[in-house]
């Protein structure tokens, strides 16, 4: 079994409130606030369907085995903090980086032994092996134009359509159009 939890999430917003009203055609300030949550449900939607975190997010990854850490969720991983484990005597154990291999090109981003490495014995336990890592970008510039475009794609159909049911429309949870520039970007993960 292994599991990921979000230790640091990132407060920095890949569509601006002025970048979403200028994609809407809104001129005021009175949805301001409305618009910013469809900004926030957009993106966390898109970061959804592709399987990861497009701004900075600090995650710890667990499992049971060593095994469960053969891939790291939420591609694209930028840094490995540490690689934990609860050894045979149950303590905790830092695992020295000189030990293993973080293919951080891949997506998702693989963690492998150094050549004739061996792995340390672990304890028999839930969540005996913890990494912390990094995914994501620093800043809004550096995410790609077509994932932006598609949560704008995303706001604008969240804008236009408000309630759940559309007399005389077919109302999609993400538009196919915003489905087709995320595709590009989705990371296939097995669990």
């Amino acid at each position: 079994m292994r599991s990921y939890s979000v230790t640091t999430a990132s407060t920095i917003q890949i569509i601006s409130t002025a970048e979403a009203k200028v994609h809407l055609k809104v001129d005021t300030t009175v949805e301001d606030s409305y618009i910013d949550d469809l900004i926030a449900a957009a993106t966390d939607s898109a970061q959804e369907y592709t399987n990861r975190f497009f701004m900075a997010t600090k995650l710890k990854q667990v499992a049971d085995t060593w095994n469960g850490i053969s891939e790291l969720f939420k591609s694209q991983v930028s840094s490995v903090t540490t690689i934990s484990y609860y050894d045979s005597d149950g303590v905790l154990t830092e695992w020295v980086d000189t030990n293993y291999l973080i293919d951080m090109s891949s997506m998702p981003a693989r963690v492998t032994l150094v050549p004739d490495g061996t792995l340390p014995d672990i304890q028999d336990r839930v969540n005996a092996v913890i990494v912390d890592y990094t995914v994501g970008v620093t800043t809004a510039a550096e995410v790609p134009q077509a994932i932006k475009q598609a949560i704008l794609l995303m706001i604008g159909n969240y804008y236009a359509n408000r309630s759940e049911v559309v007399v005389g429309s077919q109302v999609n949870e993400m538009p196919l159009s915003a489905q087709y520039l995320l595709n590009q970007y989705r990371v296939q993960v097995i669990r």
